[in-house]
């Protein structure tokens, strides 16, 4: 089983000593199928990340410990080349025991240009956003974003909103942009909401400009920080948070200990 052993040393056998605040998913979802729930771990992954191979089956295992049931991976990543990182199969050392995610790529999902296509179907009219709004028909799938969830506001307001949200959550900065100035022009509803949003802008302002002290901080005082954890201070809103995390980098002797 091992013929190459050269010689083996003691380690913990307790697996509850895990500082699980680092490991955060995107989102996970629990399916009701015929033949039970299935979970599924989602992840956006915008470019490779060399502590995803060790953090995805962790995520797996976890949610399948928690809920009693199959769980999959589905990785949704807009770029091709990261697309062909993400479907490498993450061998785990056990025999037999191999992670091949479940890849959401650009060649499956369709370029969605006609309004009422997205208000039949706007969870597909979002990831045709993402994955095409900055491609050679990029203006047309934004304005059928922006169209079809303007007649979705007709009649329902709310649910139109949260489809707005997502979509400017999930699409490339350049396509935001022009996405937000095609709505801010020709819709009353949308220009309303933005209004609202610029008093939202000067919050995120002053929390980016926290989440960079964070990073300043940690960086001169020589502690090195995984690509993950960048994007978790860089990403985070929440001032209060924020303001926690800089009192911390004062403290914390390794990156990891800011988020326990």
């Amino acid at each position: 089983m091992f013929p190459d052993v050269r010689g083996a040393s003691h380690c913990s056998e307790s697996f509850t000593d895990l500082k699980t605040s680092e490991y955060t998913g995107d989102a996970a979802v629990l399916l009701e199928l015929d033949s039970g729930r299935c979970g599924v771990v989602v992840e956006v992954q915008r470019r490779p990340d060399k502590e995803k191979p060790w953090s995805w089956p962790l995520y797996i295992a976890t949610l399948r410990a928690r809920e009693r049931c199959p769980v999959m991976l589905l990785v949704i990543a807009p770029e091709r080349s990261v697309a062909e990182w993400c479907a490498t199969t993450i061998e785990t050392g056990h025999p037999g025991h191999t992670l091949t995610s479940l890849v959401l790529q650009a060649d499956n999902v369709p370029e969605m240009t006609d309004p009422k296509d997205f208000l039949a179907n706007p969870q597909m009219g979002v990831l045709s956003a993402m994955f095409h709004g900055d491609g050679p028909e990029g203006m047309k799938v934004l304005r059928a974003a922006s169209d079809g969830t303007d007649l979705i506001a007709d009649a329902d307001r709310q649910l139109a909103r949260r489809y707005v949200d997502c979509v400017l959550a999930v699409v490339p900065q350049a396509a935001r942009d022009a996405l937000e100035a095609l709505m801010m022009t020709e819709s009353e509803f949308y220009s309303d909401t933005f209004r609202n949003a610029e008093a939202k802008g000067e919050a995120r302002g002053e929390a980016k400009a926290k989440a960079e002290d964070v990073l300043t901080f940690l960086q001169a005082r020589g502690l090195t920080l995984t690509e993950s954890q960048k994007e978790r201070i860089s990403g985070c809103h929440d001032l209060a948070q924020l303001q926690t995390w800089v009192a911390r980098a004062a403290t914390v002797e390794a990156a990891d200990e800011l988020f326990g």
